[in-house]
């Protein structure tokens, strides 16, 4: 009869060494893991951006052209007609862009960015301001003020919508993109009379940081796309952060 030959175990070494291996290919691969995740997120947000723009794109086409604001007073522009005082400073709160374009709007996870940390409201229809943050973007302040995309000399190549730091503005703030001094006088004055430099206050007000530095950024047109900030600013008429009306 054969004997059947005892089976021999693994040493501590060959486990050592086993174990070093899948440690070494942990290292390799988990960061491959981590940008793929955050590379989902970054087409997730673009997408979101796309939907945010057939959504602006149907309320222009119900709105006579003319892009929706971003909540500041019109009584402080000159030639403009006053409009009543609200409790909140800022203005009216119907006229933020989040809430105007809602009916075209059926999915308020749209309006976050997967990358966002902030507290996102338990009620994306009432959130509370004082500490929740409804959207991850932020509109661009040219936008006020009945701008109309047929004044626009490029609406192609005017950015509408970006992404908003959270982080560093306060959430009763998060419908702005106001991050420069764009009306050029006091009291303010449409149309502006100079064309400011908007980069001291980009790192601090947008989300430059996203996606591995090339955030997402939606276009007067409605199409968006992904890019650093230091590629999109120009000085002179071809700065899409401008709208560039015709003249």
């Amino acid at each position: 009869m054969r004997t059947e030959a005892p089976r021999r175990a693994f040493t501590l070494i060959e486990l050592l060494v086993v174990i070093a291996i899948i440690a070494v290919l942990a290292a390799i691969l988990f960061p491959v893991f981590a940008r793929t995740k955050e590379t989902a997120k970054g087409t997730a947000c673009l997408s979101n951006m796309k939907q945010l723009g057939t959504a602006f794109a149907l309320y222009l086409g119900d709105s006579d052209g003319v892009y929706p604001s971003c909540d500041n007073d019109k009584a402080k522009i000159v030639g403009r007609p006053p409009e009543p005082e609200t409790p909140e400073a800022d203005g009216p709160a119907e006229r933020d862009w989040t809430i105007t374009t809602r009916p075209y709007v059926k999915n308020f996870d749209i309006l976050r960015c997967g990358l966002d940390n902030s507290l996102r409201p338990k009620d994306p229809a009432n959130p509370d301001l004082s500490r929740e943050y409804r959207s991850s973007y932020t509109i661009n302040a040219w936008a006020e003020y009945g701008l109309a995309e047929s004044a626009l000399a490029r609406p192609t190549n005017w950015i509408l919508l970006a992404e908003r730091n959270n982080v560093a503005r306060g959430p009763k703030t998060w419908w702005m993109f106001n991050w420069w001094v764009w009306q050029g006088a006091t009291p303010g004055v449409w149309p502006p009379t100079m064309t400011p430099d908007p980069t001291p206050k980009a790192a601090e007000d947008l989300a430059l940081d996203r996606h591995a530095k090339r955030p997402n950024w939606l276009y007067g047109d409605g199409h968006a796309k992904s890019a650093a900030f230091s590629a999109l600013w120009k000085a002179g008429d071809d700065n899409p952060f401008w709208p560039n009306p015709k003249s």
